[in-house]
């Protein structure tokens, strides 16, 4: 029990910057910055893999063919793992700029704006 309090708390502390509201690390990413640059990769990467499997659920609900959402669902939530893997291990490499998927910060997969603008590229 001890041991799964205390990855609770290192957890809750990893994805503290995700709850604030008014700064998103995502805006960092391209920051000149070396050390905001490379800590904002690393929390969007990891907030990419730890969210990737809200994409099964997003896309079916932003998709107007049901199926193929499912679809995309799936193969979205790969590509949002792998893409916040390969981010979180190479974040301390300046130069290394990983495509990512729409929407590239994992703060915004709720958000409305960025699901329509899924929607009308589909």
């Amino acid at each position: 029990m001890k041991k799964v309090s205390i990855l609770a708390v290192a957890m809750l502390m990893a994805f503290m910057p995700l709850s604030f509201a008014d700064y998103s690390a995502c805006n960092d990413v391209n920051s000149s910055s070396y050390l905001r640059a490379s800590g904002a990769k690393l929390v969007r990467g990891v907030g990419n893999v730890a969210l990737s499997w809200v994409e099964f659920f997003r896309q079916p609900i932003i998709n107007e063919n049901k199926w193929e959402g499912v679809g995309q669902g799936v193969v979205q939530t790969g590509v949002r793992a792998i893409a916040g893997a390969v981010e979180a291990v190479t974040f301390f490499i300046p130069g290394v700029h990983i495509p990512q998927p729409n929407p590239p910060c994992p703060t915004d997969l709720a958000n409305v704006e960025h699901s329509q603008t899924a929607t009308a590229k589909a």
